[in-house]
């Protein structure tokens, strides 16, 4: 029974995420949205913040943050040009860690960027 409304749902042009109202779950959206937009999954994004001091230490993690992943490139602010340099010197070793802890290829590229606000 439960699988002939998802069969006429899917006739109907909607999807899974849309419930017996015509709600579409916002979770499930916005998962779509991003994804559309080239950024990975939002459950990433948030472990990513969380989990920075992990990735690159607590050091690196203190004078830097994570600000956008887009399209495979992890940009990082810093607060000035040396940590920034770090960032660049790190690069592949961020790569490597965030595969390793998030079993996923989505970082191809880091880049640092200075804007000189404290990251935490």
């Amino acid at each position: 029974m439960g699988h002939e409304r998802n069969d006429d749902r899917k006739r109907d042009g909607r999807h899974d995420d849309v419930d017996d109202l015509g709600l579409t779950r916002l979770g499930e959206s916005l998962e779509r949205f991003v994804d559309h937009l080239g950024a990975p999954p939002i459950s990433i994004l948030s472990q990513l913040h969380d989990r920075w001091p992990e990735l690159v230490g607590p050091g690196l993690a203190a004078a830097t943050r994570p600000v956008e992943l887009l399209n495979g490139v992890l940009t990082v602010a810093c607060i000035d040009a040396a940590w920034a340099s770090q960032i660049g010197w790190m690069e592949a070793q961020i790569i490597r860690r965030f595969e390793a802890t998030f079993g996923s290829e989505t970082v191809q590229r880091v880049q640092a960027r200075v804007d000189g606000r404290k990251t935490q």
